[in-house]
């Protein structure tokens, strides 16, 4: 794995997500009832972060880089995240939207040589395994209005047209072709205009 933090910290093995680590497991970030599991003593509460620097002087990021968790991920309970996340809707920090740069963000903590972490990782390639399935169907069909040839996605897969364009100009097509075959007035019996000249 290219994005493994393991890979980038000499001395430390590669380890699996959810192979045991501690007292939690590599990679995850266990909620219990009575809060966030700390992976090095146990111990279980409300701010993880809080408890890993005063208990065991680790910071934040060297907790998540040390246990395999997302980067971005919060070491606080579900409730008290939502809670915060709540706040910060309701009243925005105007300073923090105008300073806000991800692209910089980004392009720093590449330069740092800051991997993304194995439980990030893994997330990602969830997400790309998870939109294979939104990818093209593996046969090719012809398209019933200019004849290209295409694949359809998996969620179209009644699809005969290669474009809306091409489905527009068949629509139109067939519309004037009943159009032509179609009677004058065709609310009338039969076609008789109930208006002469009209």
């Amino acid at each position: 794995m290219t994005g493994d933090t393991n890979a980038a910290q000499p001395g430390r093995e590669q380890r699996a997500i959810g192979s045991p680590d501690g007292v939690g497991w590599y990679g995850v970030l266990t909620e219990t009832p009575a809060g966030l599991l700390c992976h090095e003593c146990g111990w279980e509460g409300t701010h993880l972060g809080l408890h890993a620097y005063k208990s065991h002087g680790l910071r934040a990021i060297d907790y998540k880089r040390r246990h395999g968790l997302r980067l971005s991920q919060g070491l606080i309970v579900a409730a008290v995240r939502q809670r915060m996340s709540q706040i910060r809707t309701e009243n925005p920090n105007p300073y923090l939207a105008a300073a806000r740069d991800p692209a910089a963000a980004t392009a720093a903590r590449l330069a740092q040589g800051c991997p993304i972490s194995p439980a990030g990782d893994a997330a990602r390639t969830a997400n790309l395994d998870r939109t294979r399935e939104q990818r093209r169907h593996g046969h090719v069909i012809e398209c019933a209005e200019c004849g290209n040839a295409f694949c359809p996605l998996t969620n179209a897969a009644r699809r005969r047209f290669c474009s809306r364009s091409c489905a527009s100009r068949h629509n139109r097509r067939q519309q004037a072709v009943a159009g032509q075959a179609a009677p004058t007035n065709p609310t009338s019996p039969a076609g008789v205009d109930p208006l002469p000249g009209t």
